[in-house]
């Protein structure tokens, strides 16, 4: 019987100091909905919180911005108040003004040829140079799934002629610096305010991937799509330094294996559901129009032109190195 009793006492205090050693509650925030069929980010997230569980570590979800949007989210995980933060690549700007060179134009075509790009040209550690300074720590990317082409609701685009005066949204002024260059007539339009663009004709077309029209619920606004192959959509995982330095080594360990395995079932995702969402708005009543041949190089040469107008030229010369 005293066996049995200090056997139960020295379990519930084994127990006891475990829970007090336990890491915190992990707090994640993101703009999107906690939809793994649709969401990029959010097939991140769960395999990151998945991730955890297994060494008892609480994850606690925020969706579709209910901790403010990229702006108040972005000063709050610089604050130590989110653990977690899945931005865009404006918002990663703010923290880096390198991170510029890794969202140019026709830099890459695809997810992988964008990860061995960060990979061989050092980029996170470049862009954590400047992000540390604010609080910041960029853990990675988070795709989107697919590749960017042009959106319109006007007519097939297979040349880059037929952009000629089109106005398009842009999303800053580095799009407007390009889009410019293709011949367009770009204008800024923030996200929220793109579908009422859409419909009053202030603009016409927009460019992204079709996963974040359909994420959007931008399918019945649009009429064409044409695949352009000019790069994925990278979400930007950003951590809190001071959260991430007070951790242990072993809590940094599962913090760093969770962050791998999340970016590994995004990528996965992402090829998977590409042909999906290409599905989702054909079905939609948008039509795919693909380029002409020579016509992509077109876009290319005329997007790369303009590559140290948007960032500085030594840059741009040395991103070149590691590009397709």
């Amino acid at each position: 019987m005293k066996q049995t009793l200090m056997a139960a006492t020295l379990g519930l205090a084994a127990l006891t100091a475990t829970q007090a050693t336990a890491m915190d509650d992990v707090i994640v925030a993101f703009a999107g909905t906690e939809d793994l069929k649709n969401d990029a980010e959010y097939v991140f997230i769960h395999a990151f919180a998945e991730s955890l569980s297994e060494h008892g570590v609480n994850v606690v979800v925020h969706p579709s911005n209910t901790m403010g949007k990229e702006s108040d989210r972005f000063d709050q995980t610089s604050q130590g108040l989110i653990s977690v933060n899945i931005g865009n690549g404006g918002a990663l700007m703010k923290a880096s003004k390198w991170a510029s060179t890794l969202f140019l134009p026709f830099l890459t075509s695809d997810e992988a040829s964008f990860d061995r790009m960060v990979a061989e040209s050092k980029g996170l550690d470049r862009i954590n140079e400047e992000a540390s300074r604010l609080g910041l720590r960029v853990a990675g990317f988070a795709m989107r799934g697919g590749s960017l082409g042009l959106f319109n609701t006007e007519k097939p685009v297979t040349t880059i002629d037929d952009v000629a005066d089109m106005r398009l949204r842009a999303q800053n002024g580095d799009q407007v610096t390009f889009m410019s260059a293709w011949g367009a007539k770009p204008t800024v339009v923030s996200w929220a305010e793109t579908p009422n663009a859409l419909q009053t004709g202030v603009a016409v077309g927009h460019y992204n991937p079709p996963s974040t029209v359909v994420a959007a619920g931008q399918v019945g606004l649009l009429n064409y799509f044409t695949p352009m192959n000019a790069g994925p959509v990278p979400k930007v995982i950003m951590l809190s330094d001071d959260w991430y330095s007070m951790l242990s080594d072993e809590e940094r360990t599962w913090v760093d294996d969770a962050v791998a395995h999340g970016v590994a079932v995004n990528r996965a995702w992402a090829v998977e559901q590409a042909p999906y969402f290409e599905q989702v708005i054909v079905d939609g009543g948008i039509e795919i129009t693909p380029l002409e041949e020579g016509e992509r190089a077109k876009f290319v040469e005329a997007s790369r032109a303009v590559w140290d107008q948007i960032v500085p030229a030594e840059d741009a010369a040395f991103i070149a190195k590691f590009a397709d």
